[in-house]
């Protein structure tokens, strides 16, 4: 995948976090991921597959398409 989206997607996930008021540890605990997970994601340093991105968009009350709506 384009690093591009990588980075894009990494900020949608930042972004939405913090619009909703959740800290990296509240996300961690909806998503069912560790903190660390969360930090890495959103530094683009791991790429999540289908099922952590499925979780993401649950934890964030978001369809999973609006995660790649840059």
């Amino acid at each position: 995948m384009n690093e591009d989206v990588y980075k894009q997607f990494a900020t949608k996930v930042q972004k939405l976090r913090k619009a909703k008021g959740y800290t990296k540890s509240m996300l961690s605990s909806l998503a069912d991921l560790d903190i660390s997970y969360i930090g890495k994601i959103e530094r683009c340093e791991k790429s999540p597959n289908l099922r952590t991105i499925i979780k993401l968009a649950n934890a964030l009350e978001v369809p999973v398409k609006e995660l790649f709506e840059f």
